[in-house]
């Protein structure tokens, strides 16, 4: 057998073909004495092998399938009504790619489901069930029409170092590394460098990557290594100019995933809602109006919290029709020393985080760009300007009005999906109890 010429499942069931050629790997064998039915998946779809003992050669009947075995096979597309999608194969020939050598640890495609732990313990054999696989072939379509966004709308995509001398942002969730003598860390995100980009003269730039926080969260929305989607774009007004990209952005893979991804929905009985033509905006002081109407209080400049992501997306749901709000004005103690204040309000920003169903998605918004202020507010956060100095010399030869944001593609495909833990929308999940395999 040619393998380089088998053809992939779903392809059978598409009129025309008689004879056909796939390999795959057994999900499950039911043995009725003279009847047996072999249930072949690859990495499209599930297809039925029936062999009656009066039609198939001894040698094809006779020998010992199994779950998990991987066999290649040769047949004829027979018209049946109770198999899968009305079809199945009868075959010619069948030969055993490679037997299993132990009992599945986990349960695939089972009702009674297997906790996620032992599940990411054996993710190779994991992803083996449909409905898990098919959250991974959305999660790559994701990323690949958000490239073409960006691509066709003439971003330049660059790679930023993940190894860094000075920590992105403030405070404790930085791996610190020891680098050849030196301390290092890896990186939170590319900021600093999309900023390098624009002053460089590039004007719109962006990237999807690794960031790294070392937060300590047993929580089902915290990782402490995923991909983010990072943008930066120059000459913005404010803040509402990087809005209006990621709703594009967004947008735009929302409607080419539902197109191309539509078995994949179906199989994981996802639809996706129809939203408004503009985002809804909510400012912190209004939230804090929403949040004290249902009895959840906050103070006017401190973060929302989980809870408070969740009333508010609620309220939006309901008076919007919207799944996403871009929340405005971020106070300004909760943001990196790199965040342009307010200009009415030093204590807000021009920075935003947009919700997707209740949850943080992003976090954006204009950066400040004059060396002045900069250096000011990196001493507000209590940076020594030393350990920022690489950083504020990009500015000290000028710098255009810019901003941007970036966006955990595991975060976007658990809300996308309904998740209920972020664990299952990231291949091989690093939090802070899990480093392997």
């Amino acid at each position: 057998m040619n393998l380089q010429k088998k053809i992939p499942i779903d392809k059978i069931f598409i009129d025309g073909l008689e004879d056909i050629f796939i390999a795959g790997w057994i999900q499950q064998v039911r043995n009725l004495g003279g009847l047996k039915f072999i249930q072949l998946q690859d990495r499209t779809g599930l297809v039925q092998i029936v062999l009656p003992k009066k039609k198939v050669t001894s040698e094809v009947f006779e020998i010992d399938y199994q779950e998990g075995d991987i066999i290649a096979v040769k047949g004829t597309i027979v018209e049946n009504k109770s198999a899968p999608k009305g079809k199945e194969i009868l075959p010619s020939e069948i030969v055993v790619l490679n037997k299993r050598a132990q009992e599945y640890p986990i349960a695939i495609g089972d009702k009674i489901e297997t906790n996620i732990d032992k599940r990411l313990d054996y993710r190779f054999l994991d992803l083996r069930d449909r409905k898990v696989a098919q959250i991974f072939e959305i999660e790559s379509a994701v990323a690949y029409a958000i490239q073409e966004y960006f691509m066709k709308n003439d971003y330049l995509q660059f790679f930023s170092p993940k190894i860094v001398g000075s920590a992105t942002e403030s405070g404790a969730s930085v791996f610190e590394i020891e680098y050849f003598g030196k301390k290092a860390f890896l990186a939170q995100s590319p900021q600093f460098y999309k900023q390098m980009m624009l002053i460089a003269g590039f004007e719109r730039v962006f990237e999807i990557g690794p960031v790294f926080r070392a937060e300590k969260h047993h929580t089902s929305r915290h990782l402490c290594e995923y991909t983010s989607i990072d943008f930066e774009i120059s000459y913005i007004d404010n803040q509402k100019d990087i809005m209006n990209v990621l709703q594009g952005v967004i947008g735009y893979a929302l409607k080419k995933i539902q197109k191309e991804k539509t078995q994949a929905f179906e199989e994981l009985g996802v639809s996706i809602d129809s939203q408004p033509k503009k985002w809804p905006i909510l400012s912190i002081p209004e939230c804090n109006e929403i949040l004290q109407s249902e009895g959840k209080e906050l103070e006017l400049y401190e973060d929302l919290d989980a809870e408070a992501e969740t009333i508010i997306g609620k309220h939006v749901k309901e008076k919007y029709k919207s799944d996403f709000v871009f929340v405005d004005q971020y106070p300004w103690d909760v943001r990196p020393f790199y965040t342009m204040k307010d200009d009415e309000n030093p204590k807000l920003t021009k920075s935003f985080d947009l919700l997707y169903k209740g949850q943080e998605l992003t976090t954006g918004g204009q950066r400040e760009h004059r060396i002045d202020i900069l250096t000011q507010q990196a001493g507000e956060k209590d940076f020594k300007i030393e350990d920022v100095d690489s950083y504020l010399q990009f500015f000290r030869n000028g710098s255009v009005p810019h901003g941007g944001s970036g966006t955990g593609i595991e975060r976007f495909v658990q809300q996308l999906l309904d998740l209920p833990n972020i664990r299952e929308a990231r291949l091989l999940p690093r939090d802070p109890s899990r480093l392997h395999p």
